[in-house]
């Protein structure tokens, strides 16, 4: 081939590549160049502590977007409808995808995580307790909203004292000074089986389940519909990144 003829046909070639990339509709979130997040924390530093894994992952996820982040610290109960509700783009609260928590405009990413159902208690307390049946009498924690919540208020006998706060640092408060003797919460697992080991040798986790026999319990973000292409960002995202960054080999 003429190397004028050559050079002409490359040309071509990349102008056509360039136009069918730029003819890409770009994501189009709440705010031009923003992707509005919202987490349940964005200032705990414990690698152990779910919630940090939560807030680092999402912020990987905006830095892979390629847009800047502005973060919404929430609640976790109700979390799941802020994305339908058009407060943010999307919900990183670390939330099952339970079916009452379809919401309108809102839809489900596939899952990062998945998780048991269990009781944290203090290792030292290991030969006392077993089950939540070992706990008439006692008081035992939850956030409100969370599936430990909805967990402790069906399995819970008589006399189990069930305590709900607003936020993990409260209840992770309250068990330090002894207030509860346990807290329902999970035992968290990377999608390829491994333990997310979320405590030390001073604690201990009992009475593992699932909280609908059978099913895996996952872990998803929650993307608003009108943020045009996100879904699928997010989506593509997840299937690239494994959770948590601090298991990543």
């Amino acid at each position: 081939m003429p190397l004028a003829r050559l050079v002409l046909v490359t040309s071509v070639a990349i102008v056509a590549g360039c136009t069918a990339r730029s003819d890409q509709p770009a994501i189009q979130t709440i705010e031009a160049g923003v992707v509005k997040v919202a987490v349940t924390g964005t200032t705990v530093t414990d690698p152990l502590d779910p919630e940090q894994w939560m807030y680092r992952y999402a912020d990987r996820l905006a830095s892979d977007l390629g847009l800047r982040v502005e973060w919404h610290v929430v609640a976790f109960d109700k979390s799941w409808e802020l994305a339908g509700k058009d407060v943010v783009d999307v919900v990183a609260t670390n939330l099952a995808n339970f079916s009452d928590r379809v919401s309108p405009g809102g839809t489900f990413s596939v899952p990062f995580l998945y998780e048991q159902r269990a009781l944290r208690i203090r290792a030292a307390d290991s030969s006392h307790y077993r089950t939540i049946a070992d706990f008439a009498g006692r008081k035992v924690g939850a956030v409100k909203g969370m599936a430990a919540e909805r967990d402790l208020l069906r399995r819970a006998p008589a006399g189990v004292q069930i305590v709900s706060t607003a936020t993990f640092p409260e209840l992770y408060a309250q068990f330090a000074a002894g207030q509860l003797a346990a807290i329902a919460q999970a035992e968290y697992f990377a999608l390829d089986g491994r333990v997310i080991p979320s405590y030390g040798p001073d604690i201990a986790l009992i009475d593992h389940h699932d909280l609908n026999p059978g099913q895996r319990e996952e872990s998803v973000f929650v993307v608003r519909d009108h943020s045009t292409r996100l879904l699928e960002a997010v989506n593509a995202f997840v299937a690239r990144t494994p959770f948590p960054l601090h298991r990543t080999r």
